[in-house]
């Protein structure tokens, strides 16, 4: 089955794992500087992401369209950050934006994959 598998799905797949690493240092710098900082969320969050790079790595062809709203979903706090002075823009925000920017990358990769018949 493993020949079956269009090349792009695994460079797909470690683009989702690195953004999760991402959104781990991420989680961990910020509840450092921030105490109310939940990491529970942060833990489901990277499962869930880990779930789809489990399902990109396989071949599944759907995991793209699931990608591409999860990663719709968590831009929106990146958008309101860019209500913010550039200067007043700290790392914790490029960072989650790193890796939105890593997530939309596998869709597009995933994109790339020819339609099976």
């Amino acid at each position: 089955m493993d020949d079956q598998i269009h090349p792009n799905y695994k460079p797909a797949a470690y683009l989702i794992f690195a953004a999760i690493a991402v959104d781990l240092i991420n989680g961990f710098i910020q509840k450092g500087t921030n105490p109310d900082f939940d990491m529970v969320t942060l833990a489901e969050v990277s499962l869930m992401f880990l779930t789809f790079g489990y399902f990109a790595f396989i071949g599944k062809d759907w995991i793209k369209w699931v990608i591409l709203l999860a990663t719709i979903l968590t831009i929106f706090p990146i958008v309101a950050a860019l209500n913010q002075k550039a200067n007043q823009l700290n790392i914790l925000y490029i960072s989650q934006f790193f890796s939105s920017l890593l997530k939309f990358s596998s869709f597009i990769i995933l994109s790339l994959v020819p339609k099976k018949n």
